[in-house]
């Protein structure tokens, strides 16, 4: 019965809100949840094709040591979407009604492609094709970000998080 209440909501809220659109942040205040989640007013959005560290979630460098990977890939993106001419282009809606979106600004052609490419997230893997298969083999190659030591992929970390 929920989910069928759930996914009555889904589709009323695709009905009202086309996400294949356009979205900039003009003045619109712009706010980050973590490496690959922010909000452009009250558009709720998502990169599409990475996943980024939780806000919470830690790495290890190569030392071994602990290190605050998740706040560190929430600042890189924060500094990227607050970059003049954040546009970004919705496709579809995903299971939380956030848009997901591919994103660009005037000096960044693909935030998501950035993020990936400076070992903030990991490229969004699907039947073994990556979205973005050259940057995250140039991160990890150049041992960026979450690739300078060991880490919990972002969808096995949240599995072992109780919500």
């Amino acid at each position: 019965m929920i989910a069928l209440l759930l996914l009555g909501a889904m589709f009323a809220l695709a009905w009202i809100y086309d996400p294949r659109e356009s979205i900039s942040a003009g003045s619109s205040p712009v706010r980050t949840a973590d490496g690959d989640s922010f909000t452009i007013g009250v558009n709720k959005l998502r990169l599409d094709g990475i996943d980024a560290p939780e806000y919470r979630q830690t790495c290890r460098d190569a030392a071994g040591r602990e290190w605050l990977c998740g706040k560190a890939a929430r600042a890189a993106l924060e500094k990227r979407l607050l970059e003049p001419g954040l546009v970004c282009k919705a496709q579809t809606l995903d299971r939380y009604a956030r848009a997901l979106a591919t994103c660009s600004t005037a000096q960044t052609a693909d935030i998501g492609a950035a993020q990936v490419r400076d070992g903030m997230a990991v490229s969004h893997e699907y039947y073994g094709v990556r979205d973005y298969p050259d940057e995250e083999d140039a991160a990890r190659g150049a041992k960026s970000g979450i690739w300078q030591g060991s880490f919990t992929p972002p969808d096995e970390w949240r599995a072992t998080q109780s919500r």
